[in-house]
């Protein structure tokens, strides 16, 4: 018992290794009891227990070695992560939005019944403590540098930050869409990296700022993004993106970013200043697990009506400064969204983005309409095809002009929250994803008075 019970913390080997090796001790050590001779008994828990150690050592011995890199260690947890499925905590949340997790639960409690992970989950409330195992496709790395002061100021400080977001770099480089070792995961892809604990060094965006320009500087084949929305960009703190500005009482479903652009971004990083006081868990899916929930009847009808149709308008302020229509306001001016008055280089500013030339004119009253056709789906780093938009939102119509039946549409929004993992960030945390294989979004959340939710977010082609 000694032996054995703590090995499984320190190996993090799959579990049905455990099951077969302790299958295979009570086998021997019923031989031996069979056996009345003190002698065979002895030699067989000998032997039982010098093979458990030797495991230990040996394992322990060949997983140093690339358990710690630089100033980070690779922490292996067993756990596939928090999943919600609906319904998450309530208890705090508007009444305004708990009517709509209601008619979630009781739907998901009928689709469900022929599954019983999800219908247990469906049957209660979901309690999320403050600290949750990420799931299986994120692979977490713990820093820790006592040598370093965050008091140190000037070049030194400075210098650090940079080393440390190039040592960064090299892992994320290393870690991201390799395979993990588990008999127990069917994908044991790793689309995620997550650092903890950094904020012993990062402890303001400007701080961030130079830790990310030494992760992205030099970095072949990344270039750092620009956020380029539908309707307006995000707000910044020091020169940093921070996360949508989407209404906290709400849960913002998960999505991949800038999906429905010809250039989404291929990865995007979210950093930690300061957590929310309640609520606001990051939620992540696997695009390859949304794909196995999504009906097969919608994946066909998005194929057979030539993928999806996104259309942006922006209106024109020189005539039109102050627009009555909702979508207007929420959209913005041309010239605010391209940062020019001329209407060529306002076209330039999408053509260049990727859209092609056609989809990007101006009507009879000056409103800029830019359209891209999107099939729905991309072809993941397995060479896999994957759901990728946004349709979930109900804002857009197919190829064709045909719009997505309200009982898939509705079926659709139910359907997403079964691949979703949840996990909370707090100060410190920086969680790298590639975009293209691994959606992002959160739970809702309330700030407290000294304490408001602050997530830098980042990208990179």
């Amino acid at each position: 018992r000694s032996i054995a019970v703590p090995i499984p913390a320190v190996l993090g080997h799959s579990s049905s290794f455990y099951k077969y090796l302790l299958r295979g001790f009570c086998i021997i050590l019923q031989m031996s009891r069979i056996s009345n001779n003190r002698l065979v008994h002895r030699f067989t828990l000998g032997l039982v227990g010098s093979h458990l150690m030797l495991h230990t050592c040996c394992a322990l011995s060949s997983t140093r070695s690339f358990l710690h890199k630089g100033r980070f260690a690779n922490i292996i947890e067993d756990g596939g992560g928090g999943e919600v499925v609906v319904p998450f905590e309530t208890s705090w949340l508007p009444t305004e939005i708990l009517s709509a997790v209601a008619a979630a639960e009781t739907l998901l409690d009928k689709k469900e019944e022929n599954d019983n992970a999800a219908s247990s989950c469906a049957s209660s409330t979901t309690v999320l403590p403050d600290h949750l195992s990420p799931p299986m496709f994120v692979d977490v790395f713990d820093y820790n540098d006592p040598s370093y002061n965050v008091e140190n100021d000037g070049v030194g400080k400075e210098e650090s930050l940079s080393q440390l977001g190039r040592e960064a770099r090299s892992i994320i480089d290393d870690a991201l869409d390799t395979k993990r070792n588990s008999e127990d995961v069917e994908d044991s892809t790793i689309n995620a990296v997550l650092f903890r604990g950094l904020s012993n060094c990062i402890q303001t965006a400007q701080d961030f700022k130079t830790f990310w320009s030494g992760c992205i500087d030099g970095a072949e084949g990344r270039n750092e993004m620009t956020y380029v929305p539908f309707g307006k960009g995000r707000n910044t703190l020091d020169g940093v993106d921070l996360v949508t500005p989407f209404p906290p009482s709400m849960a913002l479903k998960c999505h991949n970013e800038m999906s429905y652009n010809p250039r989404p971004a291929g990865r995007i990083a979210f950093y930690c200043l300061e957590a929310a006081s309640k609520g606001g868990e990051t939620i992540l899916a696997r695009n390859a697990d949304l794909t196995k929930y999504v009906s097969t009847e919608l994946q066909q009808f998005v194929k057979e009506h030539g993928g999806i149709l996104y259309r942006r308008e922006y209106y024109d302020e020189r005539r039109n400064p102050n627009p009555s229509s909702d979508i207007h306001r929420h959209m913005g001016s041309w010239q605010k969204k391209t940062g020019t008055n001329d209407e060529k280089d306002a076209i330039s500013f999408f053509t260049n983005l990727g859209f092609s030339l056609e989809g990007v004119n101006f009507d009879e009253e000056g409103t800029l309409i830019v359209e891209n056709v999107h099939p729905g789906f991309i072809k993941d780093d397995d060479d896999r095809e994957v759901w990728f938009n946004i349709l979930y939102m109900g804002l857009f119509k197919l190829a064709d002009g045909r719009s997505i039946p309200s009982d898939m549409l509705q079926q659709l929004m139910l359907d997403e929250w079964r691949a979703v993992h949840v996990l909370k960030l707090h100060p410190g945390d920086w969680i790298v994803l590639n975009n293209q294989s691994v959606q992002h979004g959160r739970l809702p959340f309330v700030d407290g008075p000294d304490q408001k939710r602050t997530i830098l977010t980042v990208y990179t082609d």
